[in-house]
């Protein structure tokens, strides 16, 4: 089941062509993530089990440690899942240049942090970089947007998710062609419809419900 607004499927990955001095992620996993409306966010390794079955195709991995975590990685790839690693909530590693490294041996496709120089670290290994922010008062998106003129992402996760359509439009206008992705505090299709129609390309769910295509 695709998730679509007007029978359009999501588009609008960040250009990369704009920025040719830098190296950037496999256009493969790039394309996979622009096309993909729901991805499901792994918060436990039951819950790895549900999503390699289930028909999402992105993976966010929010659990692991530096033991665990190549297996899940190889059974993600085996499934043909494009597995993005949040580094913020991984056990035994630390938010550095190190610990990157150490994923994209282990073939990880893309990381996830709130830090923009870790974002950079795995931007320069041609990884995908997905930079998130809690839009939690104008102060917080201000800071996002000064954020982005240091370091632009393939893509944007805003949370929680009902503050992202009004955050889409500031950022948009600085930056339309960066990706959108909504998180957080989604519990239903017609939210994640809702947040398509306001402006947002994807979004991330830990609900195995909604793990739809």
């Amino acid at each position: 089941m695709m998730i679509a607004v007007n029978g359009k499927s999501r588009a609008g990955v960040y250009n990369s062509e704009e920025h040719e001095n830098v190296q950037r992620a496999d256009r493969s996993a790039l394309q996979l993530l622009s096309e993909s409306s729901i991805i499901a966010a792994v918060n436990s390794p039951e819950m790895l089990d549900i999503a390699l079955l289930s028909p999402s195709r992105i993976l966010y991995v929010l659990t692991g440690n530096p033991l665990d975590l190549p297996l899940m990685l190889a059974r993600a790839k085996k499934c043909e899942k494009v597995c993005l690693v949040n580094l913020d909530f991984i056990d035994g590693l630390a938010r550095d240049r190190h610990a990157v490294q150490f994923l994209a041996a282990h073939k990880v496709d893309g990381i996830v942090s709130t830090r923009f120089d870790v974002l950079k670290v795995a931007q320069q290994l041609n990884l995908i970089t997905i930079q998130r922010t809690f839009a939690i008062d104008a102060a917080a998106v201000t800071a996002a947007l000064k954020s982005l003129s240091q370091f632009q992402p393939d893509a944007m996760e805003i949370l929680p998710a009902v503050a992202a359509p009004k955050v889409a439009r500031r950022l948009q206008a600085a930056y339309p062609k960066l990706r959108l992705i909504g998180g957080g505090l989604i519990e239903t299709v017609k939210e994640i419809e809702d947040l398509f129609r306001g402006g947002i390309h994807s979004v991330s769910v830990s609900n195995p419900r909604l793990w739809l295509a």
